[in-house]
């Protein structure tokens, strides 16, 4: 054998050594999202332990004396590898660019050598058109960005060594050079289109103008171009600068959002009932809004934010101004609104304070207050809970107090007995409630053989997924528990914690066969 050939075949056996390594980091990363972001289990099968040891085995034939075998040994790897990222490459087709984002969101800063890999994947594969395109460009902009928390906004990496990173990166395609004057004149329309979103003086400029669509409709169009490393240079650059500004101008909107939303949540049963017969649309017009704060506040949580959701949402609220702007009438007067609106307008405001405003069980915090409330405040919480409304809710005792404490009405008990404490103890019963009504109305829906509504589905899943979060809350409290003075505490912790699992377990068998 030449020189020549044999340096091939180690050429050959070093590039499927990489591609080993990047398909095997994609694979982990499809794991994690199915795993921890989906909860399903891997839509396929890989043996990359009998994988990495056949190609071990290549490697030392590669420098043994049996060199004629290798050849064939490589076309076999090289065949596996092909298999292998097609079955990957199956499953992420159903993982979105939002959901890749999403994981890394949940991470700390991931090692440059894992995103580096990931890219590797899509590039070994040829996998970069559609929504691949969409995850390539935001692995790219991963690693040519840092986070600079004294100005709070990510800055572009230093650009002699983030061009070194990405020629070898982009060398796995292979494509054409592309003529200078054409590499120039593409770097000129990205500047341009940087320049537009920099220009942007309010958020609905993004909704108006067109502006990120236009931006990710460019990148799709420049076709491998894209992988020029100069271009790919200067749409990292871009996307840095976009990324800033959008959450320069999403900061203020959020928040003028988020506020007027939650005024239009809290008085629209009232104003449906004083106005609706006046409007008959108006009640349509509020279901169409109830959802979109739904998904709002859900995008929110997953910290999954797109413009078109912020701008149907204004479109909404909009709307619902402009209903009530037509159908209103001379002698309609807000004198007719009863003080009971008020009242309830207040409770609703202080219990957003306490929980916040996206608190997503203050319908059933609110059912617990009413519970409380309607009876004698001089009776103790062991008083409380055995009248008929608490008794309905099936309140603990010392549930009834952690809402008291919460509302000034009791002192704490013992230095231990904190605001975190009541907070907890209050949401896991209100918990309780929503998963008991959602698994009554699942488990009536399968006894009549009748398939759950998918909303419904949805809900119970968002049970589910806080019923987690709450119970998390429960172990790192019970841990600190067991070091308390007041031995009663502990007991507590475990008992509610053990009511709010029974009622996820219920829930979760009846969810999940409602899913098949």
């Amino acid at each position: 054998m030449t020189v020549d050939a044999a340096g091939d075949l180690q050429t050959r056996y070093a590039r499927i050594s990489d591609r080993f390594k990047a398909t095997w980091t994609s694979h982990q990363f499809a794991s994690g999202v199915f795993g921890q972001i989906l909860g399903e289990d891997l839509p396929y099968q890989v043996d990359f332990k009998f994988l990495f040891e056949r190609i071990k085995s290549a490697g030392r034939v590669l420098n043994g004396t049996y060199p004629n075998e290798v050849g064939t040994m490589l076309d076999n790897l090289e065949e596996s590898l092909d298999d292998a990222a097609q079955q990957i490459l199956t499953a992420d087709a159903r993982l979105s660019p939002s959901l890749l984002r999403r994981f890394f969101d949940r991470l700390k800063r991931p090692d440059d050598s894992i995103v580096s890999c990931l890219i590797k994947f899509y590039l070994y594969a040829d996998a970069v058109e559609g929504d691949r395109r969409d995850k390539l460009d935001l692995l790219f902009t991963r690693i040519g960005e840092d986070f600079h928390p004294e100005r709070e906004e990510y800055v572009l990496r230093e650009s002699l060594g983030l061009r070194q990173q990405i020629i070898e990166l982009v060398s796995l395609l292979r494509v054409a050079t592309a003529p200078r004057e054409e590499v120039v004149r593409l770097i000129r329309a990205i500047k341009s289109i940087r320049d537009d979103i920099q220009a942007a003086a309010a958020f609905d400029d993004f909704a108006e103008r067109n502006l990120l669509k236009d931006a990710r409709t460019f990148k799709h169009r420049v076709g491998d171009l894209y992988f020029d490393p100069d271009v790919l240079m200067a749409i990292i650059e871009m996307n840095v600068s976009a990324k800033n500004r959008f959450h320069r101008l999403y900061g203020g909107e959020e928040r003028r959002l988020v506020e007027d939303a939650d005024r239009l949540m809290r008085h629209g049963d009232a104003i449906e009932r004083n106005f609706g017969d006046a409007n008959p649309a108006l009640a349509g017009e509020f279901a169409h809004f109830r959802r979109l704060r739904e998904e709002f506040d859900s995008s929110r949580a997953q910290s999954n934010v797109k413009h078109e959701i912020v701008s149907r949402l204004k479109q909404s609220m909009n709307a619902i101004m402009a209903q009530l702007d037509s159908g209103l009438e001379p002698e309609i007067e807000t004198a007719e609104l009863p003080a009971s609106f008020f009242d309830e307008a207040r409770k609703i405001g202080s219990m957003t304070a306490r929980f916040g405003h996206t608190e997503p069980l203050l319908e059933y915090v609110l059912r617990i207050d009413a519970a409380i409330e309607s009876e004698d405040p001089a009776l103790a919480a062991e008083e409380l809970v055995q009248m008929p409304l608490a008794r309905e809710l099936r309140l603990e005792p010392w549930e009834v107090a952690a809402y008291q404490k919460l509302v000034d009405r009791l002192e704490p008990e013992a230095e231990e007995d904190t605001e975190e404490l009541w907070l907890l103890y209050v949401r896991a019963a209100a918990l309780r409630l929503k998963i008991d009504e959602e698994a009554t109305i699942l488990a009536t829906a399968a006894s009549a053989d009748a398939r759950p509504e998918p909303e419904l589905l949805a809900k119970a899943k968002k049970s589910l997924d806080l019923a987690k979060a709450l119970d998390e809350q429960f172990g790192d409290l019970q841990q600190e528990a067991v070091y308390y003075s007041n031995r009663r505490i502990l007991h507590q912790l475990y008992r509610s914690r053990f009511r709010l699992l029974r009622g996820f377990s219920g829930l979760w068998l009846i969810y999940d066969g409602g899913q098949r």
